[in-house]
């Protein structure tokens, strides 16, 4: 891969400046929020407005990436697209809290980017086909969770399925092949969920140590056993944490954290975590298997 695919990743500052909103939501920082995160949440969100173009669909991101590398850029990739409208209101929301003034271009860029759709299912990126070069990425799903991008039911099921569909042409690569136990969760199945989540994680788990790797030795015998892959990791965790138990932190209150019923892995009962710490205060998590929400209570 020519290193000139980087110039088309404008993905990674969207990514920053959402690792930085989420610890604003999850910590309650204020003073985090005005010096730490405000500073990137501004600056990226006006970045996308000076990145975007106006057409007759909307605005667009032309001539960019979404998570896999290719050799030909496109246009609206749609993880990209789905990041840029979550920062937008990040944003906005952080502006809403510090008392400042939002940008007017904000509120409309986010009310009004394209999402490249085929039917009622969020494709890659305009033109996507699925046999194309890295086509079995499931960029979408990473905008379903962990990014948390509304969807219509409709739109997320035909989604969930598409992808899950193409799996074959992904699982066992780096860092969103864990994430497939959530997604097949999602869609309510839970035996492929059981199946993806060893699939997807529990076969990059290898001795000594059972560190994880990189790659999944048996579908990339070529790759070094390289480990411990903390993005693989990383995956998992927040799995378990914030997508099986269906938590979204939003900078509202925690009550209303949990949007999803729980659906949890074949054979799995549930997810109890006894210590997480939320906004200063030690909280109990519990998910329990058919739930309508997860419980996340003060201790």
């Amino acid at each position: 891969m020519p290193g000139s695919a980087s110039w088309h990743e404008d993905h990674v500052s969207l990514d920053v400046a959402r690792a930085f909103a989420f610890h604003a939501d999850v910590t309650g920082d204020l003073e985090y929020l005005r010096e730490k995160a405000w500073p990137i949440l501004s600056g990226v969100a006006d970045w996308i407005i000076s990145r975007v173009k106006k057409t007759d669909r909307g605005y667009e991101i032309q001539s960019a990436m979404g998570i896999a590398e290719r050799e030909v850029e496109a246009n609206n990739p749609a993880f990209t697209n789905m990041a840029a409208m979550v920062v937008l209101r990040d944003a906005i929301n952080a502006a809403d809290k510090l008392g400042r003034a939002a940008n007017p271009d904000w509120i409309k860029v986010a009310a009004t980017m394209v999402l490249p759709k085929k039917g009622d299912v969020v494709i890659s990126h305009d033109g996507f086909k699925p046999h194309e070069e890295k086509g079995g990425t499931p960029d979408p799903l990473m905008g379903i969770f962990p990014l948390g991008f509304p969807l219509s039911q409709e739109s997320e099921a035909a989604t969930l399925k598409f992808y899950l569909g193409l799996r074959k042409g992904y699982i066992g690569s780096p860092m969103l092949s864990a994430l497939y136990g959530v997604w097949a969760a999602y869609a309510g199945k839970r035996a492929l969920s059981a199946q993806l989540l060893d699939e997807g994680y529990g076969q990059f788990c290898v001795d000594r140590f059972l560190q994880t790797l990189e790659y999944r030795p048996d579908v990339f015998p070529d790759q070094p056993r390289a480990g411990p892959f903390f993005a693989n990791l990383g995956g998992f965790l927040i799995g378990l944490l914030t997508g099986f138990t269906g938590l979204q932190p939003t900078p509202g209150s925690v009550k209303n954290w949990a949007k999803r019923p729980v659906i949890l892995p074949e054979a799995w009962t549930r997810i109890e975590v006894e210590r997480v710490w939320v906004r200063g205060i030690p909280h109990k998590l519990v998910a329990r298997q058919g739930a309508k929400r997860a419980e996340l209570t003060p201790t």
